[in-house]
């Protein structure tokens, strides 16, 4: 077998959230089809869906940090994670002008703290290629994976038993220890139909039966597919819904990273979201990426079947960075955290109105352990493709109030654009009361009534497939959540 590297974190007290310090949200409200008032938002337990709530200005704070990280050299980069109530960045040395002026943009969004690490992740990823050849010849198979700490601190060898004999390792000049921990194993709705929505059962020409992660549209040529795991099936098989119906044929395939996609002449925008046999689903509003500490659901078509509603509470734990690129989190209940069958399921953030955010399709599990592949990695195999909506929209923005007093607020909106790149935009929205904006960052603001547009700066004029600005405002007036929102006159979500 092949080890794997993973990127780690070390997260004390990241489960023990605190209230939200701010109100977040999207600005559209989403009713559910043929499921009368039931909602993704009625199947979570109440602390865990206000739990992960409360990360939605996490997220979007995160996001800008590694966007900046990616825009340079690796220099002393260790690891971004979401701890308790505020985002972590790992960084060994004194940080370059560009990402200290990325953090101060990120703590106008979420609280910030910057933290030594011991090593660079390019040295932890140096380090572990020269330990995982000699984990992989180990004929006792003891290890199983290689895991780079998020924190920068070194790197963990997982085995089986603690008490089992490894093979001589390298020297690295990298602190390097062992944990034990369970092995993830692969976990390959019963009548869905035209668009296919995630979470419903599908079956290929040889008998294996797995779940649709997502439907998916290619930007540039806005050809339709479902996105689902790659062991799943081959290049070439022809899939088909619980009771037969023919779908579409699978057109690619990425081994390594466990993704595939069907060709489909028509995908959906929804998630079935509660037990097999009911209509209870989410709108899909776009995508997420995925930090060690953010909690996720998965709705896999067999836990569905089991447990009639998703799996959440699953904590982000590690990031691969070997050939596979897998995710892996934990189910904090200590739940089992996915079923044979749910391979290529939906793994979703979950928004304040019971939308929904695509992170990534299952790929394995062991008890609460659980093993997926990111949406974002998706991208990286099968080119510019982003989930097919619930609406006609190509952006999607999110609005947080992150401070508040007696007659006014502070906002943050960070906007997603999942259309063609753009350079030069404009947002716009209205006020459902008397606020006037007084104060403002990362955009020019004009207001006239309640109606207000903000465009860029010089800047931060260009937002690309796939990417996200961010800007912030303080108003007069009381914190309500403006809406509908626009991008160069389009309606976002």
């Amino acid at each position: 077998m092949t080890s794997r590297i993973l990127a780690a974190g070390v997260f004390v007290g990241a489960t023990a959230l605190v209230a939200p310090v701010a109100v977040s949200a999207h600005a559209e409200a989403a009713p559910t089809p043929g499921a009368g008032d039931a909602s993704i938002l009625d199947l979570i337990p109440g602390d865990t869906g206000d739990r992960m709530l409360a990360q939605v200005p996490l997220v979007d704070a995160a996001t800008g940090l590694r966007a900046a990280v990616e825009r340079g050299p690796s220099r002393g980069y260790a690891g971004i994670g979401l701890v308790g109530d505020h985002v972590t960045l790992w960084w060994k040395g004194t940080l370059p002008a560009d990402i200290a002026s990325a953090v101060a943009t990120a703590r106008r969004i979420a609280p910030v703290e910057v933290a030594r690490a011991a090593y660079a992740k390019t040295e932890l990823v140096a380090a572990a290629a020269r330990i995982a050849p000699v984990v992989d010849g180990d004929a006792r198979d003891a290890a199983h994976d290689v895991r780079l700490r998020t924190d920068g601190s070194g790197i963990e060898i997982a085995v089986d038993d603690a008490d089992a004999a490894l093979p001589k390792l390298p020297a690295t000049g990298v602190r390097t220890t062992v944990v034990e921990r369970d092995r993830l194993v692969p976990r390959s709705r019963e009548n869905d139909s035209a668009p296919w929505n995630g979470g419903a059962r599908i079956w290929n020409d040889s008998g294996a039966g797995c779940t649709v992660g997502f439907g998916v549209r290619e930007v540039p040529t806005g050809t339709n597919h479902l996105l689902s795991a790659g062991h799943c099936g081959s290049v070439g098989s022809q899939w088909s819904d619980g009771q037969g119906e023919p779908i579409g044929l699978q057109t690619h395939k990425n081994a390594d990273h466990d993704t595939m996609l069907i060709a489909t002449p028509s995908a959906g925008g929804w998630l079935y979201v509660g037990g097999s046999n009911d209509e209870v689903k989410a709108r899909v509003v776009g995508w997420t990426e995925v930090f060690p500490g953010q909690l996720l659901c998965q709705s896999g078509a067999t836990s569905a079947w089991e447990i009639g509603t998703p799996v959440c509470n699953l904590e982000v734990q590690f990031h691969y960075t070997d050939r596979e690129d897998l995710v892996e989190a934990t189910q904090l209940d200590g739940d089992d955290s996915a079923r044979s069958g749910d391979s290529g399921g939906p793994v979703y953030a979950v928004n304040a109105n019971g939308t929904v955010l695509a992170a990534g399709t299952t790929t394995r599990s062991a008890g609460p352990g659980f093993g997926f592949q990111d949406f974002a990695t998706a991208r990286d195999d099968f080119g510019d493709i982003v989930p097919v909506t619930g609406a006609a929209a190509t952006c999607r923005v999110s609005f947080a109030v992150t401070n508040s007093w007696g007659t006014g607020y502070e906002a943050a909106v960070t906007v997603y654009n999942d259309g063609p790149q753009l350079t030069g935009w404009n947002v716009g929205w209205t006020f459902g009361g008397n606020q006037v904006v007084q104060g403002r960052w990362n955009g020019v603001f004009q207001q006239i009534g309640a109606t207000v547009t903000v465009t860029n700066e010089n800047y931060n004029a260009t937002i690309p497939s796939g990417g996200s600005v961010s800007f912030g405002f303080t108003a007069d007036g009381p914190a309500t959540i403006p809406a509908p929102f626009t991008l160069n006159g389009s309606s976002c979500s």
